[in-house]
């Protein structure tokens, strides 16, 4: 998948898989930025567009929120 943001003044590409993807905005941003435009999979961007409904449209929120539930599918799964 692949996802470009715009922080401030710059616009940013992040490429990998969703996970990874959240990890990263996570990591690199305090305030959530501007989503400009995403591309993947039908199954990657439907999982990335339910996220963000259910998140209010906030990224930072919705990659917690992901992760949050990757961490207990694999907690319940191992």
């Amino acid at each position: 998948m692949e996802l470009w943001v715009k922080a401030g003044e710059e616009k940013i590409k992040i490429q990998g898989s969703l996970k990874s993807i959240f990890e990263t905005v996570k990591e690199k941003f305090s305030d959530s930025p501007e989503i400009l435009a995403f591309n993947g999979t039908k199954k990657e961007r439907r999982r990335f567009k339910r996220e963000l409904r259910c998140a209010g449209r906030d990224l930072l929120k919705a990659a917690q929120n992901y992760l949050n539930w990757y961490k207990n599918c694999r907690r319940l799964f191992s």
